[in-house]
């Protein structure tokens, strides 16, 4: 009897590891740098809830994710969070599928999130409170620093704290580049800098790790306490919306396309980084300000009219 079972389906007929030993095997082919961490994390908590950790693959059904679910939202976590959750458990998932260990994955469904979650892009004016707020004398001063670094250059801020001085390098040219070994998408990459940037990593002595390493809570309650002063304490503004607002002057204010955007960002496809660019109403001002400057010379109308 055993010949006829197909061998693709004997893991699903015998024992299936549990998620917490599926995680721990497969987490590093799955994710890579910061990302790998934040969800090992997610993971961790996932495997908390209800035991889920100790449970078998093959036993996880919908109802099963919908329950973590209703459980992080009723720890007031809204549904963009929630859902990076669930990206981490449909990758877990499939990596499972793929390693035959079960035929399906759960379908579950994600949470509806209405509206924007995170603000577009910090304006010029509140990137300037937010440099102005940890001056020299904050307990965070360094945080100044970071901000400049991921506005000018739209590196993820686990990105940033894997640079060293080694992986800071110079051209013929004069041009200095970051060298990025370690990405979300697994891919290295070179981020080219500034002068304000290149100032920004000196003042970290180019490896901001050293001051972000045992100052993790440091950073958050500080960020946070910057963020009631001069963002109005809207909890959407977060680190990462400097990664959005770094595309959205490369498109709106340097005119530079979305290919070019994308390199920059480390994407991988254009279509995600549509998402990061955002029209600035001044841009769309401007463009119908052009309708009157007549560009094309007289219009058929008035071409018309003088015939």
């Amino acid at each position: 009897m055993a010949n006829l079972i197909n061998p693709n389906l004997k893991s699903f007929f015998t024992s299936t590891p549990t998620f917490a030993e599926f995680v721990d095997t497969q987490a590093t082919l799955l994710w890579h740098g910061d990302h790998l961490k934040r969800s090992v994390q997610k993971a961790k908590i996932f495997s908390g809830f209800d035991e889920y950790g100790g449970r078998q693959l093959k036993s996880f059904k919908p109802d099963c994710i919908h329950a973590f679910f209703d459980h992080l939202a009723a720890k007031g976590l809204n549904g963009n969070t929630i859902n990076h959750y669930a990206a981490m458990l449909t990758k877990v998932f499939k990596q499972a599928v793929r390693n035959t260990h079960i035929m399906t994955a759960p379908q579950f469904t994600w949470r509806e999130v209405r509206g924007n979650q995170r603000p577009l892009y910090y304006t010029n004016t509140q990137l300037a409170a937010m440099e102005s707020h940890f001056d020299e004398y904050h307990p965070a001063w360094w945080l100044r620093h970071f901000i400049i670094i991921g506005a000018e250059t739209g590196m993820r801020l686990g990105e940033i704290l894997t640079l060293k001085p080694a992986a800071i390098t110079s051209g013929d040219d004069g041009s200095t580049w970051a060298h990025l070994t370690k990405t979300k998408n697994g891919d290295e990459r070179f981020v080219p800098l500034n002068i304000r940037v290149q100032m920004a990593l000196a003042a970290l002595d180019n490896e901001p790790m050293r001051h972000h390493r045992g100052n993790e809570h440091l950073f958050y309650r500080c960020w946070a306490e910057m963020r009631t002063k001069v963002l109005q304490g809207d909890k959407r503004y977060v680190f990462h919306t400097l990664r959005h607002t770094a595309a959205t002057v490369m498109a709106n204010d340097f005119h530079a396309n979305t290919a070019i955007i994308g390199m920059l960002l480390g994407h991988k496809c254009e279509k995600t980084t549509a998402k990061y660019i955002k029209t600035k109403p001044e841009a769309l001002q401007a463009l119908v300000a052009r309708f009157g400057q007549k560009p094309f010379g007289n219009t058929l109308e008035e071409k018309g009219a003088s015939q």
